[in-house]
């Protein structure tokens, strides 16, 4: 099957690029769209994101990943050159970068002439604004999180009171070395929003079913969140544990191939996205 693929760049409310590809199956038309959320440090064209998008449209949905606009990815897609927009990112921009790419994924997209069904898959803290969004909008009907916090907030009291008083914490990034700054304003926006940022009550009154998948391996998050998560919840949720599967599911950047870990990931979150939205 050939995939089509197209890239856009829409302006956010700040008049910054919220940069995304939109891969669907080129000879048929896509059965549902989903949108592809990185997580932190994360891009659209890390590791496995574009191999996940192009398994999708393989599998006949509409695939959208994207760059979230604070993410640090300037005009050169693989660079962070963009620090300052690192430094100044938020929960609530986010939220809505993907409030805002819905919209145009139903109304201005190629793909707004039909009305398809909407899924969301974020990996890692990428689930944070999968799972607002889908807690906020009836029309997200299924949601698949890799990987995904459990908390908005993971740092302890004592990281959060240095975070307070030095303005700002640094995170230093493995791959590239460099230091990436954040702001408090990340903490600040948080607790001003911590009814609407739980996740927990998130998980409970979205009305989209939701597959959480987690590697048993992950040293990044634990499965005790995803524990948590899945306890709140009575029906509509699934936790399924990939058995020695680490927190990117073995893949690596720049990206050398798919591992079965990554494949078994890719299977049951293509199982679950034919149950839950064709």
């Amino acid at each position: 099957m050939s995939i089509a693929l197209q890239s856009f760049t829409l302006k956010t409310r700040e008049e910054l690029p919220l940069r995304l590809d939109l891969r669907w199956p080129a000879e048929s038309e896509a059965k549902a769209a989903v949108i592809v959320g990185h997580g932190f440090k994360g891009f659209k064209a890390w590791g496995f994101f574009p191999y996940l998008a192009e398994s999708l449209a393989r599998a006949g949905y509409a695939a959208v990943s994207f760059d979230f606009s604070h993410n640090g990815i300037g005009d050169e897609p693989e660079e962070f050159t963009r620090l300052d927009l690192f430094a100044r990112n938020t929960t609530s921009r986010e939220v809505a970068d993907l409030e805002q790419i819905v919209e145009w994924v139903q109304t201005e997209s190629p793909l707004a002439s039909r009305t398809l069904p909407l899924g969301l898959l974020g990996h890692s803290r990428g689930a944070v604004p999968v799972m607002v969004v889908a807690a906020e909008q009836a029309k997200v009907a299924s949601v698949v999180t890799w990987n995904g916090v459990g908390r908005t907030l993971r740092f302890t009291d004592g990281q959060l009171r240095r975070w307070e008083d030095e303005g700002a914490m640094e995170f230093t990034n493995a791959r590239t070395g460099q230091r990436m700054s954040m702001l408090y304003d990340f903490v600040v926006d948080v607790r001003e929003h911590a009814n609407r940022f739980d996740l927990e009550r998130c998980a409970q009154s979205m009305r989209a079913q939701h597959l959480i998948l987690h590697g048993s391996k992950d040293m990044a998050v634990d499965l005790s969140e995803a524990d948590n998560l899945v306890a709140g919840r009575k029906e509509g949720c699934e936790l399924s544990v990939i058995e020695g599967g680490t927190h990117t599911f073995g893949a690596v950047h720049p990206f050398e191939g798919t591992t079965k870990h990554l494949e078994e990931a890719l299977r049951q979150t293509v199982a679950w996205f034919d149950r839950t939205l064709v």
